[in-house]
């Protein structure tokens, strides 16, 4: 178990360490302090990951509830004292590079989940979501009628939305 921690430490800080970075303002003292707290969390916590996703998105998400704890606990005010003055700009910012990321977790979900539909289920969706095609114009693309593209695409939809099930 050491030698697995210490090979998904060496490989992933830098990567775990400029994330936190960006949701710090680049308060390098804070980003260095959240990737050991994150990394910590990882040790204790590998023998919980099941492999549902990559090993490197699963460390990002304990990064990113580590800084939210952090946050949580320390909430950003203006510290006259200090170099950083935090604005509710760059408040807003941190939010938008958290649901940045959260919302690219949910996309490789949801392709991961298509990935594993069965073929019509899958050309349906694709041609739906990526190519942005109509139901009739699917439809006459797979020489199936409009109605039965909609059906699919609906089932193919529930489909995904129970195997994510709250995500």
């Amino acid at each position: 178990m050491k030698e697995e921690f210490q090979q998904l430490y060496e490989k992933y800080y830098s990567r775990v360490y400029y994330f936190l970075l960006k949701q710090v303002h680049n308060r390098k003292d804070l980003a260095e302090e959240l990737t050991q707290e994150t990394f910590y969390q990882v040790f204790i916590s590998l023998h919980r990951y099941r492999g549902e996703c990559d090993i490197v998105t699963w460390i990002l998400q304990i990064g990113k509830n580590t800084s939210y704890r952090y946050f949580k606990k320390n909430p950003f005010h203006a510290d006259y004292d200090s170099e950083v003055i935090v604005t509710k700009s760059e408040i807003s910012n941190v939010k938008s590079v958290e649901q940045e990321y959260e919302d690219k977790v949910r996309v490789e979900s949801v392709i991961d989940c298509i990935k594993q539909l069965k073929e019509n289920y899958r050309e349906v969706m694709l041609l739906r979501l990526q190519e942005n095609l109509s139901f009739r114009e699917i439809g006459a693309k797979l020489h199936i009628s409009e109605n039965s593209a909609k059906v699919i695409y609906f089932r193919g939809k529930e489909m995904i939305k129970k195997e994510l099930g709250d995500e």
